[in-house]
């Protein structure tokens, strides 16, 4: 049987997925940091500073070069000095050895051209379905800090760069190895965000997605989550009027 345009892109989508579980799988020695560094340089087909790097993860300079050491003498990544820019000798910059194939260049193609024809409105869920079965079975949480590191981790299997607040009440989203497609299929963030429910369903503790804001900056994005346990003692409430005369105090100091 002939799977319908929703099925199709959503069988893209799991495997875009499964392929960037294969990018951080380079090396049984391999860390997760060598492997969003490599996926990087390998889907902007591009060459990259430490500096750049550094900006793009979040990882210190220091730690960046590291993992390029390993990644350069692993075969993954050359060096090569960067266009001039002035005066002095350019400085080292990296890419992917050209033999070393993205997992995904054809995936996202292969995604853009299904999700053109595809309009079926349970599309984000039932992808979020075939990425969740994908991740494997989600053992309950035992507690709602428990449920929210593990759907970062989740996220993080998926391609992202996550992080969760220090309250634990939102988990911001970076490094989406989807970015390019974006504007053409906001879809995508749809069944990231389904993905999420699913997820946080999954660990029987009673936290939730009350939204996800999308690019909150350049490239990062912002779940926010519903969580009971945590609540403040009381909130202060700022007024228009108090914020006006805070900024007249300030223009006249």
């Amino acid at each position: 049987m002939t799977p319908s345009p929703a099925q199709s892109a959503a069988i893209s989508l799991a495997r875009v997925a499964a392929a960037g579980e294969e990018a951080r799988a380079v090396g049984e020695k391999t860390s997760r940091s060598h492997a969003q560094l490599l996926a990087i340089l390998q889907v902007a087909d591009d060459e990259y500073s430490i500096e750049e790097l550094s900006r793009q993860t979040g990882l210190h300079v220091n730690t960046v070069r590291t993992h390029l050491d390993v990644l350069t003498a692993g075969g993954h990544v050359e060096r090569i000095q960067s266009k001039p820019q002035g005066r002095g000798r350019p400085p080292l910059a990296f890419r992917a050895v050209g033999n070393t194939r993205s997992p995904f260049d054809d995936l996202s193609h292969t995604l853009a051209e299904t999700l053109e024809v595809a309009a079926d409105p349970d599309l984000a869920r039932g992808t979020a379905e075939r990425w969740a079965d994908m991740l494997g079975p989600t053992a309950p949480a035992n507690s709602p800090d428990e449920a929210v590191d593990n759907a970062v981790e989740a996220l993080r299997t998926v391609g992202f760069s996550a992080e969760a607040s220090a309250v634990g009440d939102s988990i911001t989203m970076g490094s989406c190895p989807y970015a390019s497609l974006i504007a053409d299929h906001p879809i995508i963030c749809d069944i990231h965000t389904e993905l999420l429910v699913k997820v946080l369903d999954a660990s029987g503790q009673d936290v939730g997605v009350e939204a996800m804001d999308v690019w909150v900056k350049p490239t990062l994005c912002r779940a926010r989550l519903t969580r009971p346990d945590i609540s403040p003692v009381r909130s202060i409430t700022v007024s228009p009027a108090d914020l006006a005369e805070q900024t007249r105090e300030e223009d006249q100091q």
